[in-house]
């Protein structure tokens, strides 16, 4: 079965630039719990995506269920974190502007475990 946490930051890895990110810069930290942690680096809308970085601007933690209900649009990421289902340190705007790249519909056939 796939993974649709991997396959997302997988997939964003392979991406040099995004458009919806041409004004944000910064590294986003999500601790997906029961499937891991991703740096992402955001450089006006020039991405880097690893298992490490110095340091984050913003954490993101929240359920691998969660988090992959939310990348396929099955969940408002607002409404998660207003729950307690996600939390946010750091930089909350930086949070807000990483939700632009959900939900990614190419994702909502893949199978979830």
């Amino acid at each position: 079965m796939s993974d649709t946490t991997h396959v997302f930051f997988e997939r964003l890895a392979t991406r040099s630039y995004e458009p919806l990110l041409h004004s944000v810069s910064g590294t986003i930290q999500s601790d997906i719990e029961g499937a891991g942690s991703w740096f992402v680096v955001v450089n006006n809308g020039a991405l880097t995506v690893g298992s490490a970085a110095n340091e984050a601007d913003c954490v993101i933690v929240c359920h691998r269920e969660d988090f992959e209900r939310m990348v396929v649009g099955k969940q408002n990421p607002t409404t998660l974190f207003m729950q307690g289902k996600m939390q946010i340190t750091g930089d909350i705007v930086l949070a807000q502007m990483f939700q632009r790249l959900f939900p990614d519909e190419s994702l909502s056939g893949e199978k979830q475990e």
